[in-house]
Parts: C-alpha cells; structure tokens; sequence
C-alpha cells in the first residue's frame, strides 16, 4: 500500500512537470511569433490562419492537432486504435492545454512588437530558450508527448522511414502550406521567415545544453516514489561483482592495457568485440555500428535540424540514437553477466550507478599518443598528430552529447593514469588495487 501511493505522488508530480512544461513551451512559442521573425513550423499554419480569420491561434492549434491525432487513427487502423488508445485520449487533454497556453501566453505578450532587428532576433532566440526549457521538461516528465510528436512516431513506423526524414517532410509541408494560405489571404508571407529556420536549428541543442542541468526535478519527481527504496533494494538484489570502465584518449593505449588486466583477472574484455553485440540487438550490420561508433555523424546541420530531441532516446527514431540505446543495453547486460572489463562506448556513464563498477580514465601526451598512431595503427607520420587529434575530439563530442558531461572530467571517475609517464604494468597493478574487496 506504502509503496502504491508513493507511486501515486510521484505521477502527480510528473503531470505537474508536464503541465509546466507545456506551459513554459507555449510562452517560447509565443516569444518567438511576437518577434515577427517567423515562428516554428507547427506553429506556422495556425498563426497564418489567425492573422486572416476571427479565429485565434490556439484555437487553431487546437484544430490542427485534431487533425494530426485523426491522421493517427486512420494509420493505425482499429486494431492500433484498440492498442494505443490511452496515449491516443491523452492528446486531447493536452492538445486543449497547449491551445489555451498559447492564447494566454499570447496576450500576455501582446504589447511586445519589436521593431529593430537586433530586438527581434534577441526574442527569437530567446523564445528558443523557452523553447527549450519546455522541451527538456517534458523529457523529464515522461507522461505523454504532444499529437505532432506521436503522428511522425506512428508514420516512420508505417513507412519504415527514420524520424528524421519524416520530420523534414511534416515540417517543408506545413511551411509549404503556410506560405501558400499567407500569400492567398493577404498577399504577402507571413509566419515564414529567418526566425523559422533559428526555430529548427537552435531549439534542439538548447534541450541538450539544459537537460543535464535539471537533475533536481529528476529528484524531486521521485523523493516519494521507487528511488526512496534504490539505495538499499538494489544492492540486496543485484549480485555485485568488479566491473571495470576504462575511458581513454586515442593513442593511449587503452585496449592494451584493459587486455592485459582483463587477462589478469581471468574475466572476460569488451572493446570491439561489442560491435557485433550491438549489431545482432539493432538488426543493423557491423559495418554500419562500426561507422557511428563513438563519433557523431558529419552532417552536423542535419542532424540538429531532424533529430527528435522531444522525448527520450528510448523512443528516437535516429539511427545513431537507436545504436548508442542498444549500446547502452549490451554494456548493463554484460555488466549484469559477471565481472568484466568494458573499454569506450560511454560505459562509465551507462553504468555510472552500478554497485561495485570501477571507473578509470587514461590519457597521455600528445608526442605520445602520436608514436603509438604511427607504431600501431600504421598512421603515416605526417599525418598521425592530426589524426589523433580528429578521432580524440570525435570521441569527445560524442560522450557530451549523450551524457552531458564532460569527456575525462576526473569527477567522473575513481581514477586518470597518463600513460606516457607510467608503464602498462604499474597501471594494470594500480588499478588491480583499486578494485571492491567482495
């Protein structure tokens, strides 16, 4: 019974996250149409239409996500409909609140007409703030997701599309519209201008940027709930047994030293051997896991621009979402498995609260990771600086990008070696004596 309503009013809390969450998101909205650079794409058809009709734009927000959650049910079809009901009656609600947020946030705004530019774009990208706040809230939160988030989710299933190519095409289409009915009515765009375009690319990096910072609504959401029981409840259930992280710069020689000290245990060692674990999970082929590991795909653009940064990577569309979660998941069960040695692939943070893990981190000099580019990697020597360079700074924008931390940042570990200074052996020795006596 205890445990039945600490659960209640931790989904109390979570609602009342969510409800400021939408909240906060309309008041961005709003921030950003009232800077007359534009406005997001979802919002663009809806203000277009208020400017030329009696109607508001929360009531035709309201509209238009009636029309999204109808798109739902026809590509659902009645046997999805019967599945996915609840989340289906959930929009309603929440598509109703978002409308009146909208029409609220909108006259409270009403006397903000700016005038020279550096005004309007400072409200556009502040209103992307907001934006982003709501955004990064409502991730936190984890009830429900608005109807513009389930139709793309519904249709990259349908269409066996990624969520991102399914977004450009929501997106292109809503402007497409908006501009169409804005030159129709008043001869002239409205609702579609730069600030669109500083809508799309800014908004999603700004989630990144200020989830990590919100830890404490994490916390207070959970105060009565399960996290109450995890201190205790876990170590009674979980076998715990010496799990060893190593995170290392490139040329560090980290695969050496982890191989040595996995032999020296006599416990199994993961490094690229984990590639092939991670593409039996995804149903992607090795070479394609091997080519997302631990860096960040190139087009940088267009993955701020189309990646779903709305809900939690559990339910991203993104292939390099998909494969850093299916990741995430082979590193607990090998964890879960037995004691083991796990090079790379952000295993310290995945496993950041498992009892009895050892978190290492190794660097070394730049001379030095630059003779062991060209001794072992057979990297031309010209080029090996440079290289190393390039991968180093590929792995560290990867760990800061799906942890929010920084990359060898000694507060993430129980232990750095620079490997330039000591011998492979004395690490392995030193690290031995660190372990969890059981």
């Amino acid at each position: 019974m205890e445990k039945i309503s600490r659960n209640k009013q931790e989904l109390i809390r979570r609602y009342f996250v969510f409800l400021v969450s939408l909240f906060i998101m309309s008041f961005g909205v709003s921030l950003v149409t009232r800077s007359l650079m534009g406005t997001s794409p979802i919002s663009s058809v809806p203000y277009v239409w208020s400017l030329n009709t009696a109607l508001s734009m929360g009531t035709y927000i309201i509209i238009l996500n009636a029309i999204l959650i109808l798109a739902q049910v026809i590509m659902l079809g009645w046997k999805g409909v019967r599945e996915f009901r609840v989340e289906l009656l959930m929009q309603i609600p929440v598509s109703l609140l978002f409308g009146l947020f909208i029409d609220i946030t909108m006259s409270i705004l009403s006397f903000w007409h700016p005038e020279v530019y550096w005004m309007q774009f400072l409200s556009c990208v502040i209103g992307c703030g907001f934006m982003g706040l709501g955004i990064a809230l409502e991730v936190v939160a984890d009830v429900c997701m608005n109807s513009g988030e389930y139709v793309l989710h519904i249709a990259s299933d349908k269409f066996k599309k990624e969520f991102g190519t399914m977004k450009i095409m929501f997106d292109v289409s809503l402007l497409v519209i908006a501009v169409g009915c804005s030159w129709i009515f008043a001869g002239r765009i409205d609702g579609v201008r730069e600030g669109t375009l500083i809508v799309a690319i800014l908004t999603g990096p700004l989630v990144r940027l200020i989830r990590p910072h919100l830890k404490f609504v994490d916390r207070w959401e959970t105060a009565s709930g399960q996290n109450e029981l995890t201190a205790s409840d876990v170590k009674a259930e979980v076998s715990v047994h010496p799990v060893i992280t190593i995170g290392r710069e490139y040329g560090s020689g980290g695969h050496e030293i982890g191989e040595l000290l996995a032999r020296e245990l006599g416990v199994p060692f993961y490094d690229n051997a984990m590639m092939e674990m991670v593409a039996r999970e995804t149903g992607f082929s090795e070479q394609t896991v091997r080519d997302y590991d631990q860096k960040l795909p190139h087009s940088l653009l267009y993955e701020m621009i189309t990646q779903n940064y709305s809900v939690p990577l559990e339910r991203s569309m993104s292939k390099k979402d998909a494969l850093f979660v299916a990741q995430s998941r082979v590193i607990r069960q090998l964890a879960a498995e037995g004691p083991c040695v796990i090079v790379g692939r952000c295993s310290d943070y995945v496993l950041r609260d498992y009892p009895g893990c050892l978190h290492v981190f190794l660097y070394a000099s730049s001379e030095y990771k630059a003779r062991r580019a060209v001794s072992f990697y057979d990297i031309p020597e010209d080029k090996a600086a440079a290289h190393v360079a390039q991968v180093n700074a590929e792995r560290r924008d990867h760990y800061s990008y799906y942890t929010g931390h920084r990359w060898g940042a000694p507060e993430n570990y129980h232990a750095l070696f620079d490997t330039s200074r000591l011998s492979t052996e004395s690490i392995v020795a030193a690290i031995r004596s660190l372990l969890p006596v059981s």
